[in-house]
C-alpha cells in the first residue's frame, strides 16, 4: 500500500497547534487525520508547564463528563428496568382482595408472619407500623371471612412525644374501625425524652378480634405453605 502524501501546511497546522498547548484529540479534530499520523508529527514537541497543567485539567474534565455519562446510562437502564418490573406486577394489584382461596392464602400467609400465636395468644392479634399493611390485611380478612364488625378491637402503641387521641383518630379513619372500639392508647417510656424524627410515623397498630377459632383458622392457613 502507497503511504499516503499530505500537504506540508497541513503538517504545519498541526505542529502550531501542538506548540501552543493543543491535545491530541483537539489537533485531531482540527485536521481531520488519522491519531497516529498527528502523534507521529508532534512527538518531538516539548510542551510547556502551564500547557501540560492545562491538557491535565482537561482531561480531569473528560474523565468526570465521561463519568457523569456513564452514571446516567447506568441510571436510565436501572430505571427501565424497574419500570419493567413495575408493568409486571401491576397486574397482582387487588387481585386478592376479594373473596377467594387465594385471598384467604395470603390473609394467612400476613398472619403468620405479623400476627399473635395460639396458644400463647388466645385471640387473633395482627400488628404492624405500616398502614398499607393493616388495610391489605384486614381487607382480605373483610372479604374472606366471616367477621363480625362489632367485634374489632384496635391498641396504639407509640412514642411518647406523640399524641394517642390524634393516632386513635387517624387509624381508626384508616382501618374503618369506630373511635369508641379503640383502647387508650400506649405510650412506650422506653423513648421518653427521644424527638421523633420520623413526622409519617404513626405508631403500631394491634388490630385485636376476640376468636381463638379465626386465629387458629389463620395460622393453620399461613402454615399451609410449609407443607
Amino acid at each position: 500500500m502507497l503511504k499516503q502524501i499530505r500537504p506540508k501546511s497541513i503538517k504545519d497546522k498541526a505542529v502550531a497547534l501542538r506548540k501552543n498547548g493543543f491535545s491530541l484529540s483537539e489537533i485531531f479534530d482540527k485536521i481531520n487525520v488519522p491519531k497516529s499520523t498527528v502523534q507521529h508529527w508532534i512527538k518531538h514537541i516539548e510542551l510547556t508547564r502551564d500547557q501540560k497543567a492545562r491538557l491535565k485539567e482537561k482531561e480531569i474534565k473528560c474523565g468526570m463528563r465521561g463519568l457523569a455519562k456513564a452514571r446516567k446510562v447506568r441510571r436510565d437502564k436501572i430505571e427501565k428496568r424497574k419500570e419493567d418490573i413495575r408493568k409486571k406486577a401491576a397486574k397482582f394489584k387487588n387481585i386478592f382482595v376479594r373473596k377467594s382461596n387465594m385471598g384467604k392464602l395470603v390473609c394467612g400467609i400476613l398472619y403468620l408472619c405479623e400476627g399473635a400465636r395460639y396458644p400463647s395468644s388466645r385471640q387473633m392479634i395482627f400488628g404492624n407500623s405500616d398502614p398499607r399493611t393493616i388495610k391489605i390485611f384486614l381487607d382480605l380478612l373483610r372479604a374472606n371471612f366471616a367477621v363480625d364488625e362489632k367485634k374489632f378491637r384496635c391498641r396504639i402503641m407509640h412514642r411518647y412525644d406523640q399524641d394517642g387521641n390524634s393516632l386513635n383518630r387517624y387509624w381508626s379513619a384508616f382501618t374503618k374501625i369506630p373511635p369508641s372500639q379503640f383502647y387508650r392508647s400506649y405510650k412506650d417510656k422506653r423513648t421518653k425524652g427521644k424527638v421523633t424524627k420520623k413526622k409519617d410515623y404513626k405508631g403500631i397498630c394491634a388490630i385485636q378480634y376476640n376468636s381463638t377459632w379465626l386465629q387458629y383458622e389463620l395460622l393453620l392457613i399461613g402454615e399451609s405453605i410449609y407443607s
